[in-house]
């Protein structure tokens, strides 16, 4: 009898290990993946806000460009149609006529310059052109023309070219860092830098302004320009860093993969 229970009592002793050890695996896994579905709510969440965040931006440009066709184009074109109306009943007036029309003329050529500045919003006529490193030459040196504020861009000898999408992705990028600088910021010197590195392009945004708190424009219904950024970049695979902080200048670095280089002889056939 007390040969049985030895023997029960050590097989015990040797099956609590074993449980505890069976026991630790089932906790350890179970932990494993209510953290991998934490994670992966996390990022659906973060994909949501994006996809918010991108037809937010959508909106925001529709909305611009409806605006801007209804307030500038369709007012031309309605006073082009009246200025057009009127010549007719000055057919016994050369003067008056010949007045008129060039009025209209000069409405018509008001509204197409309108609408080439429209369309340049839409897609830079120098980004299509001639390249990334020249539209943001041209931008910068532009701002700082028309704002007074030093404005520099620094790219070493970089002067290839590269997808369509990270050049326009980085060149809306770096017109909203910009914008949000000279807004808010109250910077006297705003300095962009696009390097390359390997196989990826790194852009740096900083000024010397009054800085801002991340979280509090992070808040809903604030911050949306910042979600845009993230949007756009995430499209082309890249991220962004912020070194921000409240009474200092802010900093940005976004780094994008090179989807593909475009080498002088593909350029005349691709752009």
């Amino acid at each position: 009898m007390n040969e049985a229970k030895i023997i029960i009592l050590g097989t015990a002793a040797m099956l609590l290990p074993t449980s505890a050890i069976i026991l630790f695996i089932i906790i350890y896994y179970r932990r494993q993946r209510i953290e991998r579905e934490k994670l992966e709510r996390i990022e659906e969440q973060h994909r949501e806000q994006m996809l918010e965040a991108s037809v937010a931006s959508q909106e925001n440009v529709r909305r611009q460009i409806g605006g801007d066709l209804h307030d500038e184009i369709g007012t031309l074109l309605s006073a082009t149609r009246m200025s057009l109306s009127q010549i007719n009943k000055y057919k016994d007036n050369p003067a008056k006529q010949e007045n008129l029309f060039n009025q209209t003329q000069d409405l018509l050529n008001e509204a197409l310059n309108n609408v080439r500045r429209i369309s340049k919003e839409l897609m830079p006529s120098t980004l299509d052109e001639f390249g990334l490193i020249i539209a943001l030459k041209d931008f910068t040196q532009k701002m700082t023309e028309h704002t007074g504020i030093t404005i520099c861009f620094n790219h070493g000898e970089l002067s290839e070219r590269f997808d369509k999408k990270v050049e326009l992705a980085l060149y809306r990028t770096t017109q909203e860092l910009v914008n949000n600088a000279l807004k808010h910021a109250q910077a006297s010197i705003i300095n962009t830098t696009l390097i390359k590195d390997v196989d990826k392009l790194i852009l740096q945004v900083s000024d010397n302004g009054i800085g801002f708190d991340l979280e509090e424009v992070n808040k809903p219904n604030r911050g949306i320009g910042i979600k845009n950024i993230e949007s756009r970049i995430s499209v082309i695979k890249g991220h962004i860093k912020f070194d921000v902080e409240k009474g200092r200048g802010a900093s940005f670095e976004i780094t994008v993969p090179i989807l593909n280089d475009v080498s002088p002889s593909e350029q005349l056939i691709n752009y």
